[in-house]
């Protein structure tokens, strides 16, 4: 298509038509200014900070520098997602937005043109750092709504020796709170700050409550929870004024739990949306949901963006084999 035809053609679509062609525009040419800044801020072997780098050429297509201060070499996205991968940072960028918007592994594969267990490996190692990205998230603060819920044990992926397995969309063989269920603990204030771990099976304990949310909670706030006795511990600990609201007759405009209760209904949509997730991996699909609710409102495309800019400035050495074998849920 010549210039010519093009400008034809663009003059016969709408405004939210162009709006559409306009925001993909910037998004590429955001794109294109991430790519070209690729001077390191500090050495990542002496964490040396005089920006005395010199470019010493290339290792695998990536530039690569030297460190005046201490004389080693490496290159611009050491320690960073990219980092020991094959696939451009075109094919990251897709995988970022389509975990985002969970897109199932094989469209994202199709789209950058991988096999299933190569788009397998890049969403794990994407989720791996995710959960450092967490980790290091802001406290929750003011009045913060607190509830657990259970996910079905599953060993997705893995031949199952200790039980008899379970047909697709099968319920536990054990009625009400078993060992069967793992526990999620959630917390969520209401400025769209989230963190949610799953520590335990059935009911969870006050030393349970206290290992999964006990650093997550600013001094002061109040803390919104049912009447589980385990709460009183976790308010102990983080210094927080409980509030018990015991069935919906206590709820008001204010005071309620229904934020954290979505949360739950969102996190088991994403579940199901899977066909299911092994629940190794819960915290790491966790993470994603912390990373999602705190992106509301927002596009893919947007979100993708200002995840990517969050993830440059995390170093972390996280392989394919590494995100596959350590840091795992073991309950």
């Amino acid at each position: 298509m010549t210039l010519t035809e093009l400008q034809t053609a663009l003059s016969g679509l709408n405004n939210y038509q162009m709006d559409k062609i306009s925001d993909q525009v910037k998004s590429y040419m955001q794109l294109n200014d991430e790519l070209q800044r690729t001077r390191p801020t500090f050495c990542p072997i002496c964490n040396d900070k005089s920006n005395r780098f010199i470019k010493k050429g290339f290792l695998h297509g990536k530039q690569r520098y030297l460190c005046k201060a201490c004389g080693h070499k490496f290159v611009y996205d050491v320690n960073q997602l990219t980092s020991h991968s094959h696939q451009s940072v075109d094919a990251w960028v897709t995988v970022i937005e389509d975990t985002l918007s969970l897109i199932p592994l094989d469209e994202t594969a199709a789209k950058i043109g991988v096999h299933h267990e190569t788009a397998f490996n890049m969403r794990h190692k994407l989720l791996a750092y995710l959960e450092d990205l967490i980790a290091g998230a802001e406290v929750l603060d003011e009045l913060i709504e607190a509830d657990e819920t259970y996910v079905l044990n599953s060993q997705k992926g893995v031949k199952v020796t200790d039980r008899e397995p379970r047909k697709h969309g099968e319920g536990a063989s054990k009625p009400g709170l078993s060992d069967e269920l793992y526990c999620v603990c959630v917390a969520t204030d209401r400025n769209n700050n989230l963190f949610a771990e799953c520590v335990n099976r059935a009911k969870p304990s006050g030393d349970d409550l206290v290992a999964a949310l006990g650093t997550r909670f600013a001094p002061g706030s109040t803390l919104l929870c049912d009447g589980a006795k385990s709460y009183n511990k976790l308010a102990d600990f983080t210094d927080c004024k409980k509030v018990e609201l015991v069935g919906h007759e206590s709820y008001d405009k204010v005071q309620h739990l229904n934020t954290v209760n979505g949360v739950h209904s969102r996190f088991k949509d994403m579940i199901r949306q899977y066909k299911g997730v092994a629940s190794r991996y819960l915290n790491r699909y966790l993470a994603l949901l912390s990373v999602i609710v705190s992106f509301c409102g927002k596009s893919a495309a947007e979100a993708g963006h200002e995840l990517r800019n969050k993830l440059r400035s995390l170093r972390d050495h996280v392989t394919y084999t590494s995100s596959q074998t350590s840091g795992l849920l073991e309950i």
